[in-house]
This record gives C-alpha cells, structure tokens and sequence, in this order.
C-alpha cells in the first residue's frame, strides 16, 4: 500500500561562471596592490632609524616621497622635478582632501631637499605630512 510519493530532491548544482570571475577578480586585485606597494618601496634608499619609530596605518589618497642620497626626488618609480612634485601633489589635495604624504629620505640626503618638498606639500595644503624611519633596534650590552 502507498501512501505518498516520494520525490528524489536534486543536489544544488554550483554554477561555475561566477565562482571563476571572483577568484579571477580576487586574484587580480592582490596583484596590482601588491605591484603598487613594491613601487614604493623599491627605491635605492635607506631609511634612518629612530627608537620611537612605529608602522604607519595605510591611507586612502597617500602618497610616498622618497628623496635619494643624490636629491633626486622619486614617486612611483618616476624621478620628479620640484614643479612636476607640486603639481602631483596639488592633484593629490584636489581628489584626497585630507591625504597624507609620507617622505622617505635616504640617512644621507641633505636637509634642505626634504624642505624644499615640505614647502611642495605646504602650497597644496596637505597637513598631514610625516617622514619615515625604521625602528632603531636596542643593542644590549652584556660583559
């Protein structure tokens, strides 16, 4: 005797294409931050250290300055002029009010290149400037 019909339920089925373009879009996004934070760290520079040196937060609209021992000033791979840096950073204060500029200068640069770049940052009205420096590791001495 039946009393009822029984129904074989089919399995979800997962549909490929989509799960293909998000691992493709997935892939494709850690590849290019990844190209763009090589850019700005693969200058030939080396940072000072200081004892109170901490990582900075990354932020949306920041842009790295770096300054070479022979005071050429480089952003994203590109040697730079002092009209062509503020006209970069004016663009910067245009599309990233409130951004942040980060120079990192070679221990051997001279101070007064360094100036000249805050004086760039100060006639676009950026505020939040800061240099970067590595974080001095404390050598103890044991007799």
């Amino acid at each position: 005797m039946r009393f009822g019909r029984h129904y074989q339920e089919d399995a979800g089925t997962i549909q490929m294409a989509p799960l293909i373009d998000i691992v493709f879009l997935t892939l494709v996004f850690f590849m290019t931050t990844t190209v763009y934070s090589t850019l700005e760290s693969e200058v030939d520079i080396t940072l000072p250290t200081a004892e109170s040196a901490v990582p900075s937060e990354r932020v949306q609209g920041e842009i790295f300055i770096n300054i070479r021992a022979d005071g050429a000033i480089v952003v994203n791979d590109r040697v730079l002029s002092l009209d062509e840096l503020q006209q970069v950073l004016n663009r910067v204060a245009e599309f990233f009010p409130g951004g942040a500029v980060i120079i990192r200068g070679d221990r051997d640069a001279l101070l007064g290149r360094a100036i000249q770049v805050l004086d760039c940052c100060r006639k676009a009205d950026i505020q939040n400037v800061s240099f970067a420096a590595l974080k001095e590791e404390v050598v103890s001495s044991t007799p």
